[in-house]
């Protein structure tokens, strides 16, 4: 999900760090968004500009550049704990004003929030896959997720060409809320 993210935000205009722990998954990541780019060219939906701009996403194998960021867009395993940490750094890290989505499908963003000292600039953004070709996105407000915030995430889905309609913190949120009964 990551690369797919990191993707459609490269091609619609914004500045990509892409960072994971493991090296390895970061060279299959960009090989992925290479293959992906360049088949969507070829298709016509999207532009040799748009491919120099996938092409310019940066890696990263920790979290220090998120020193320097706007919008942190989290897409880790579905565990609680690791995203838990993982907020907890990049709140350590990143600049007071910045934003910090998670892409969880069912992890409450209250939760996530408060592993935070910025629970207001925390909200769920919650992509499909394919990122690049599906177009829904849950933004999902935890209890304190300000205004501004719950703005910016709806501002930053419609750039990347995202249908972005609000979901409540509640297990699944939406779509899985109602996928997981039906395929039972």
């Amino acid at each position: 999900m990551g690369h797919g993210i990191a993707q459609t935000a490269a091609v619609s205009g914004y500045q990509v760090i892409l960072s994971d722990v493991d090296p390895a998954a970061l060279e299959r990541g960009k090989a992925s968004i290479e293959k992906s780019a360049a088949k969507l060219v070829g298709k016509g939906v999207l532009s040799a500009e748009q491919l120099l701009a996938a092409r310019r996403i940066t890696t990263s194998t920790d979290l220090e550049p998120a020193a320097e960021v706007d919008l942190v867009i989290e897409a880790a395993t579905e565990n609680p704990e690791i995203k838990f940490r993982i907020f907890e750094e990049l709140d350590r890290r990143a600049p007071p004003e910045a934003v910090l989505a998670s892409n969880t499908s069912s992890i409450s963003i209250t939760r996530i929030g408060a592993a935070t000292a910025r629970p207001d600039r925390v909200i769920g953004m919650h992509f499909f896959n394919p990122v690049p070709l599906m177009s829904l996105l849950e933004i999902i407000r935890g209890l304190n997720t300000s205004e501004a915030t719950f703005a910016l995430a709806i501002e930053v889905g419609r750039r990347m060409g995202k249908e972005p309609i609000q979901a409540k913190d509640s297990p699944g949120f939406i779509a899985n809320r109602i996928l997981c009964p039906m395929i039972n």
